[in-house]
C-alpha cells in the first residue's frame, strides 16, 4: 500500500493539518494500517516538492504554528488515476500472525493449539467491536467506510472458521 495515495485520499475530502491527518488516517484505516509522525512528515514533504500538496502556515491554537496541507489539482488527478488503476493482485495476507504461523512447526503441537484458541477469542472480540462500531456510527460515516468495516467482520469471521477447522484438525491428528 502507499502511503502517499492514502493521504491525498484525506486531503481530498478537506484541507487539515498534520494531527488531523494522523487522527483521521487512523480513525479511517487503524484496524488496516498505522502511520507515525516518522513516516507522515516526509511523505507529505515529497508530496509538496511533487507539487500534489500545498502547505500553508496558519497560527496555532497555542504558540505553535500548525502546517495546513491541501490537495492539488495535480494531486487530484494522481488520486484520480490511482484510484481506477488496476491491481496487480487482489489479495494478500500480511500480518505477523501468518508470518507466524509459518513457524509453528517448530513448537510443541500444545502451545501452538493454546496460541490458536487464545487467537481466536482475541479474533471474535475483534469481530463483535467492529459490529457494535458499525451500529454505533452508521449514521456518521459514508457508504464506503461502513463497507470496509462490513469486509474486516467478513474477514475475522472467515479467519475465525478457519481457526475452528485448524484446532480440530490438530486435534484429530493427535
Amino acid at each position: 500500500m502507499s502511503l502517499k495515495y492514502a493521504l491525498l485520499g484525506l486531503l481530498a475530502e478537506t484541507p487539515r493539518y498534520g494531527y488531523e491527518i494522523k487522527q483521521n488516517f487512523e480513525g479511517a484505516l487503524g484496524n488496516v494500517w498505522s502511520v507515525s509522525y516518522g513516516q507522515l512528515y516526509p511523505t507529505l514533504r515529497r508530496l509538496a516538492e511533487q507539487g500534489w500538496v500545498t502547505k500553508k502556515t496558519a497560527p496555532g491554537k497555542k504558540a505553535a504554528e500548525k502546517n495546513i496541507y491541501s490537495i492539488t489539482s495535480q494531486g487530484k488527478k494522481m488520486l484520480d488515476e490511482w484510484l481506477l488503476k488496476p491491481l496487480r493482485s487482489s489479495y494478500k495476507v500480511k500480518d505477523e500472525f501468518t508470518l507466524k504461523f509459518l513457524f509453528f512447526s517448530k513448537l510443541p503441537k500444545r502451545k501452538v493449539m493454546d496460541y490458536l484458541r487464545m487467537q481466536q477469542k482475541k479474533t471474535v472480540l475483534q469481530r463483535e467491536t467492529f459490529q457494535r462500531t458499525l451500529v454505533s456510527i452508521r449514521d456518521e460515516i459514508d457508504f464506503y467506510l461502513q463497507a470496509i468495516i462490513r469486509k474486516g467482520i467478513i474477514h475475522l469471521e472467515a479467519e475465525n472458521q478457519w481457526l475452528e477447522e485448524v484446532i480440530a484438525d490438530l486435534e484429530a491428528s493427535e
